[in-house]
């Protein structure tokens, strides 16, 4: 028998899954393995190098020409390990995504509840037929389809489009590289049936599962390393940036009148608001020097005199209500107080008779969680202008938030009802900090 299309799947098959291994032991000595996200991919990995080990196997196993029933049952053995790994590729492949979009959204998704029972529930039908015939039978050389064959291929296919429609869903959040580089599991493959159609009897499936991390691998780290290049170019420009941002000549002015007209009036109150204006100055730019996350009790002192002073100025007009469920986090100085500043500012002082700010902090399992909501005028999040002061300072937020503490920042608002702005923070980076 000629065993030459054999040969060459163990040759491929032999050095995909060196170079998946030296992959994972890179990972895994990096430490790149700590969040959620990159341990599905680093689960996705081991399914596709268990994949590869079964095509070695049964290659192996027909190339030495054993006998009938024990290649037969090392055969089945070893493409029960496949089916259950492919499967599980396919699970931790939704889980990675869910992950994803959770962390570019701010959104929980909840994709686990669906992807894995599939998984399973398929990878047990696969595995059973194999000994059974009723979805493939194997008879040591070719899979022949049973009666419920189409059947059996209906849990990959819900899986994928249940991707599909998470990704088409949350679509403004994904850039279209990465969408790109999230479908390479699905158009790969794709792409290798087509081949197979022209080059017989090649595993093509688990090459082209390998092809598909290592592109999406790739394109994140690359995606990862610019972000790096470009955030380092802008922290002396960040700095100047929060400074315009923060330091006001209105709100100065604003607060020394204030002051001036209550030395008269109350003295008491005068000598308060001095040092609490103080305060606010002496946090501003101390922690423009800071390069590294604060504790949010240290953030809300500085958000507190701030909005004591805007209090003073704006009398009944001007409503602070707290709801501090958790303040045992880190997070960029002035980054709360840029929301409540934006609150004010451009809520709250563009509404004839005034509204309430109100200031919330929560945990979960997973985050930490910080809004900033108000009843003021509203803006709608789509008229973005350039060299506006308002989405200048968001933008800046943003991208601090990004790069100090894997956080993120979602702002929603609408016009006549208010704005709420939320600070999500990754407990798991968290605690590095």
């Amino acid at each position: 028998m000629d065993h030459t299309v054999d040969y060459v799947n163990i040759g491929i098959a032999s050095f995909l899954l060196a170079v998946m291994s030296i992959k994972l032991f890179g990972d895994i000595h990096m430490r790149k393995i700590s969040n959620k996200e990159r341990r599905q991919f680093t689960k996705m990995l081991v399914s596709v190098m268990l994949m590869l080990a079964s095509v070695l196997a049964v290659k192996t196993v027909v190339c030495i020409d054993m006998d009938y029933k024990p290649m037969i049952l090392i055969s089945e053995i070893a493409y029960s390990v496949y089916f259950i790994s492919f499967y599980s590729l396919l699970g931790f492949y939704g889980m990675y995504v869910s992950y994803y979009i959770s962390r570019r959204s701010g959104k929980q998704l909840a994709m686990k509840i669906f992807v894995l029972p599939l998984a399973i529930i398929f990878s047990l039908l696969w595995v059973v037929s194999l000994f059974y015939g009723f979805v493939v039978s194997f008879d040591g050389t070719n899979f022949e389809k049973g009666p419920l064959y189409y059947m059996g291929l209906v849990g990959g296919y819900i899986i994928l489009l249940l991707v599909i429609v998470y990704m088409i869903v949350y679509r403004q959040y994904l850039k279209r590289d990465n969408i790109f580089a999230l479908l390479s599991i699905i158009s790969f493959p794709m792409f290798g049936m087509v081949l197979r159609l022209f080059v017989h009897d090649i595993e093509i499936m688990p090459y082209m599962m390998c092809l598909s991390l290592i592109f999406l691998d790739n394109t994140f780290q690359y995606e990862q390393e610019r972000l790096i290049l470009e955030q380092e170019d802008k922290i002396s420009r960040d700095r100047i940036k929060i400074l315009l941002t923060q330091i006001k000549p209105h709100f100065l002015y604003n607060v020394l009148n204030s002051i001036y007209v209550l030395c008269e009036k109350d003295p008491e109150k005068a000598q308060e608001a001095i040092g609490r204006f103080s305060d606010y100055l002496r946090g501003n730019l101390s922690n423009l020097e800071k390069e590294d996350c604060i504790s949010f009790l240290r953030e809300m002192e500085h958000v507190t005199n701030y909005l004591s002073l805007e209090k003073m100025r704006f009398r009944d007009k001007l409503t602070i209500k707290y709801d501090i469920k958790d303040e045992s986090f880190d997070l960029p100085a002035l980054s709360v107080q840029l929301l409540a500043e934006n609150a004010v500012k451009h809520g709250i002082h563009k509404k004839e008779e005034g509204g309430t700010v109100k200031i919330e902090s929560y945990s979960t399992a997973d985050n930490y969680y910080v809004i900033v909501e108000d009843d003021g005028v509203g803006f709608d999040p789509g008229s973005k202008k350039e060299g506006d002061g308002l989405h200048i300072g968001l933008d800046n937020l943003e991208e601090r938030l990004v790069r100090m503490c894997g956080g993120h920042l979602v702002v929603e608002s609408t016009e006549g009802v208010g704005t709420k702005a939320t600070i999500t923070i990754p407990r798991e980076k968290n605690e590095l900090l």
